[in-house]
């Protein structure tokens, strides 16, 4: 993340208190509310919803919640951070859930003037989602990992309370 002019600036914003996997959950979510307040505002305002759809899923712009996901998610942390790996990639389905619903709510705004540029959100948002895709759907072995030896909590046939008593 040394090389990203996203994630630098907030190193210096006290990056180093929190730890880079929180400032981007807390950054990723911010951007999830703001899509959902456009998307959700009533009466609904298209010139808004089109500004903080473009800052979403625009080319020039959507580097940044990528090499986000890019830095953060593509490999898979030791246990410690596990919990955060997975909260971020949750914050990105919700994000692209998001931006589908705000293309959706865009689509109804828009003049007829204005179907190519919504063209172009589109083919950005079908960009961003791809590269996103496998990073978001990865398996987490630690996830599927046998659970700890010993007799199952679900076989009562072996609990000491259903033994027979023998006397």
């Amino acid at each position: 993340y040394q090389n990203s002019p996203f994630l630098k600036s907030k190193v210096n914003l006290g990056i180093q208190k929190k730890g880079c996997r929180l400032v981007a959950i807390e950054d990723m979510q911010k951007k999830t509310r703001e899509l959902a307040f456009a998307t959700e505002q009533e009466p609904p305002d298209a010139k808004m919803l089109q500004m903080v759809l473009q800052g979403s899923v625009g080319p020039t712009v959507n580097q940044g919640p990528l090499e986000v996901a890019q830095v953060f998610l593509a490999e898979i942390p030791e246990d410690p951070k596990l919990f955060r790996h997975n909260k971020l990639r949750l914050c990105f389905k919700d994000f692209s859930k998001k931006c589908e619903d705000a293309l959706r709510k865009n689509k109804v705004l828009i003049g007829p003037d204005q179907k190519e540029y919504h063209r172009e959100l589109e083919r950005n948002y079908s960009r961003l989602k791809e590269a996103l895709q496998p990073l978001l759907t990865q398996r987490i072995p630690q996830l599927f990992a046998p659970a700890a030896l010993g007799p199952s909590p679900r076989n009562s046939l072996n609990r000491t309370s259903f033994r027979k008593f023998e006397g």
